[in-house]
């Protein structure tokens, strides 16, 4: 097997205005399991060479925080992409490059060489990422953005935080570059597959990816819920799981989740049965959140007589889903992380030596390194700069590796082997990047079928094995047509995650059943789980049994907190790894100071996508008859380096981070504002000086923009509160577009606050063909999530609806196993086949 994504050349250009998140994040994917990236920066540096956070608070451009996590194994270039000469390097180095990641927005592209066409033209399978806020078509693509627009513009603030009580403080952004993060991402893995589909096809692409709808892709079954049952789902509502929030002990605060009734029970137990918890009021789940503040009124009195860590472990122990409220300082010590290795003691010549996220998954092979810090800003132009500018034939060969041999890895079994996959795009014949890629699915709720998901999206065949005897916990999530009886075919949230996939139901405790799956593993590319740990050994379907049975198998697996370390057998949801991951104590309102939870499962999704990527980079380096690549992500390190700015806080010896609202620790005015009309709010963000200026012309306050106690972002950060008063107070008698409208015209980052309903009622999220309206055999047509990237010369879109359960039993298994009807009628009979 190579060594991950050793040959891979890539180049990230970063735009001077840029968020200096979303390419990096995607790069750095890349650069850690073996890719050759190089970075080509403006005279000034990366915008993250000033995002922070600094060593004890000091600006230094060269220890940056944000930077030194997001940028390790690169190579930094300084070119002005102004000037022909930068443009000339530029040119030089996509020539030689499998996959180039920008960020430019739409009107700076036409001003800079990255013209797809034209580089394609000289180098006809290079994969060119675009990130932007809002696209590179519809109405807002030249809209100015923000990390605070951008995600509450997506409908993903809108819910933080959880079961809120005060309608009079608006929803909540959570610290760090979320938005711009899950960009890149998602935007990775993306070009990633793009890559094998150009390698195999010899056609290139050019990917638009979205920020905006990036987030909104993980809005879970809050978007359903809306388009399903007319409900909008917000902080203001009532959690469909009781108990699923953050309790009180003794010496802090514990996140606790009972999602299903076994739970609850053994919570009761733990507590003793007590007479509350033996009332009618909370018989079932559905009594439990009508009842919801006598559940919590006694729960708390129950969690406070607990110290925090005591009651972690007692519940962990009777299996019941529980994680403390962890600052960074107590990540820095949660002995699991220590034995998963899950931070890397690094040296850096100006930061020193600083422990920074590790793997974000652990591979079966040693790919993943951090061999050489992020870079000091040109530190390759001295080495090649003049190589890269001024050589007669145009090679830049000091910067990027040779390329490889023509033609897919021996082990990619892409579109180019299976002549059956569907053709489409601009007419090339070009399939999606993974058809003919079959991905045996076995996972369930979110973390697992997002990274099905997504690999069915890019063209992947994914068969879902499931049952209905013990069915997906996400086909009885009550997301389901009022008008309606619930169904197992008639779960929103479930008819969202399972689009594009089919359905097998095999009984797995049944040995015909177990023996049918394993056939059909011997007749795949990628196994996908996401049991508790220990679950697939005791079926059977292990990584060592599977590889026997086809030995290139890919396989992952994602569980809570992975398949080692001393947390390993502990119950774990999405949202229970936020509070344990740091990012809750961060989260919540100034007036109070209080840590708040997530609604949203975000640790299932962000797992997911990181999962996805390992995946594509394990079929990339594959070879036929050798070992495949075995994946094993938790919920929490990939979280961990995603919310890798609160721990660079903490490592560079900044105090704890509190909450802060909707508040930066730089930019300021940075909040969102009441507006006109009822839970109506805006998100405004002024992060440079010149958008200062802006912004007090567009309220009609110029004056202030000469005021020199504010001409700087120091001065307008001690100010804050005044400045606050001033935006609040021209904002709640406007409506909330009529204020976006107004800022936006002069070029000031802001967007309303939007809600599932707001973005299904978008006019530019319907333009860019965001939502996908399919039929349904049980519950008619309805709106989904699509896609959040555009495919220039591939299919783009939701190829199929979500399956009915077992929709594709019979079919698959003739087609793939050769199994005749009398066959398939005696596995019946037999309770082989459900």
């Amino acid at each position: 097997m190579e060594v991950g994504l050793k040959g891979l050349r890539v180049v990230e250009l970063a735009d001077p205005a840029g968020d200096g998140c979303s390419t990096a994040i995607a790069t750095k994917l890349m650069a850690d399991i073996g890719a050759t990236v190089v970075k080509i920066e403006p005279p000034e540096g990366d915008p993250a060479r000033r995002l922070g956070p600094f060593p004890h608070g000091e600006p230094d451009a060269e220890t940056s925080g944000t930077f030194l996590a997001l940028n390790p194994n690169k190579r930094s270039l300084v070119a002005d992409l102004t000037r022909p000469e930068g443009q000339a390097v530029l040119e030089r180095l996509a020539a030689a490059a499998d996959i180039l990641v920008h960020n430019f927005r739409y009107a700076a592209m036409a001003a800079l060489p990255l013209d797809y066409a034209r580089l394609s033209a000289r180098n006809p399978r290079l994969v060119m990422l675009s990130i932007t806020p809002f696209g590179l078509s519809g109405p807002h693509r030249d809209w100015a953005a923000s990390e605070l627009t951008l995600i509450h513009g997506s409908g993903f603030a809108w819910l933080c935080p959880d079961d809120s009580a005060h309608p009079d403080r608006p929803p909540l952004h959570f610290f760090g570059h979320h938005a711009y993060l899950q960009a890149g991402l998602h935007g990775a893995t993306v070009a990633l597959a793009a890559h094998l589909g150009a390698l195999a096809s010899g056609v290139g692409e050019h990917i638009d990816l979205s920020v905006q709808e990036s987030m909104g892709l993980l809005l879970g079954r809050h978007f359903p819920s809306w388009s399903y049952s007319g409900v909008v789902e917000s902080r203001l509502t009532f959690n469909i799981t009781v108990p699923s929030n953050l309790y009180p002990c003794r010496d802090g605060d514990l996140f606790l989740i009972a999602a299903e009734e076994p739970q609850w029970a053994r919570l009761v137990e733990l507590m003793g049965k007590p007479d509350w918890a033996r009332s009618p009021l909370v018989a079932d789940r559905d009594l439990r959140g009508r009842n919801r503040d006598y559940v919590i009124r006694h729960l708390s009195e129950w969690t406070r007589t607990w110290a925090m860590e005591e009651l972690f472990h007692a519940c962990q122990r009777a299996r019941i889903g529980a994680a403390p409220v962890y600052r960074m300082d107590q990540v820095a010590r949660d002995p699991h992380l220590a034995e998963r290795g899950a931070f890397v003691t690094h040296e850096h010549p100006r930061a020193g030596r600083i422990l920074l996220p590790g793997a974000p998954f652990q591979l079966s092979e040693p790919w993943w390194a951090l061999r050489s810090p992020a870079p000091a800003l040109g530190e390759a132009n001295g080495e090649a700069g003049a190589e890269a500018v001024g050589a007669a034939n145009g090679q830049a060969a000091r910067l990027l590796p040779p390329p490889r041999a023509e033609g897919a890895p021996r082990g990619f079994r892409g579109a180019r082997r299976r002549p059956d996959a569907a053709a489409g795009g601009d007419g090339l014949g070009t399939a999606l990047p993974l058809a003919g890629v079959r991905v045996l699915d076995l996972s369930w709720v979110w973390a697992g079928p997002h990274v099905t998901l997504m690999l069915a999206h890019l063209g992947a065949e994914v068969l879902k094995v499931e049952s209905s005897s013990r069915p997906d916990l996400a086909r009885r999530i009550p997301v389901y047509p009022p008008d309606m009886e619930p169904g197992l075919n008639r779960c929103g949230y479930f008819n969202s995650v399972g689009l594009g996939k089919k359905s097998l139901a095999l009984n797995l405790g049944q040995p015909e059943g177990l023996a049918l799956v394993k056939k059909l593993a011997a007749r795949s590319d990628v196994v996908v789980s996401n049991f508790a740990t220990g679950v697939m050994d005791r079926l059977g379907l292990g990584a060592e049994e599977l590889h026997r049975i086809r030995p290139e198998l890919v396989i992952a697996t994602i569980s809570a907190f992975g398949q080692t370390g001393p947390y390993k057998d502990y119950t774990g949801y999405g949202p229970l790894i936020p509070p344990i991951a740091g990012l809750c104590a961060s989260t919540g309102y100034e007036e109070d100071g209080l840590p708040r939870s997530l609604r949203n499962a975000y640790a299932d999704p962000n797992a997911g996508i990181y999962t996805a990527f390992a995946i594509l980079a394990a079929l990339r380096a594959r070879q036929p008859d050798q070992a495949g690549l075995v994946i094993d992500t938790s919920l929490f390190e990939p979280l961990l380096s995603t919310a890798c700015e609160g721990w660079m806080g903490h490592v560079l010896g900044n105090p704890p981070l509190k909450p802060m609202g909707n508040h930066d620790p730089r930019w300021a005015p940075h909040n969102v504002y009441r507006c006109r009309g009822e839970d109506r709010w805006v998100a405004v963000a002024a992060r440079s000086d010149g958008q200062w200026r802006d912004l007090c012309v567009a309220i009609g306050r110029p004056e202030l923009a000469g005021d020199p106690r504010l001409a700087e972002a120091a001065g307008r950060k001690r100010h804050e509160a005044e400045l606050d008063g001033i935006i609040a107070a021209w904002c709640e008698t406007r409506d909330r577009w009529e204020v976006t409208g107004a800022l936006q015209a002069r070029g000031v980052p802001a967007f309303p606050c939007m809600s599932s309903r707001d973005i299904a009622e978008d006019e530019h999220l319907r333009a860019r063909g965001f939502f996908a309206r399919l039929p349904h055999p049980e519950v008619g047509e309805r709106d989904y999530i699509g896609v959040p990237w555009r495919l220039t010369r591939r299919p783009n879109g939701v190829r199929a609806r979500a399956p009915l359960l077992g929709e594709h039993t019979d079919v698959t298994l003739r087609e793939l196993l050769g199994l005749s009807h009398t066959e398939l009628k005696g596995l019946r009979e037999r309770g082989a086949i459900e």
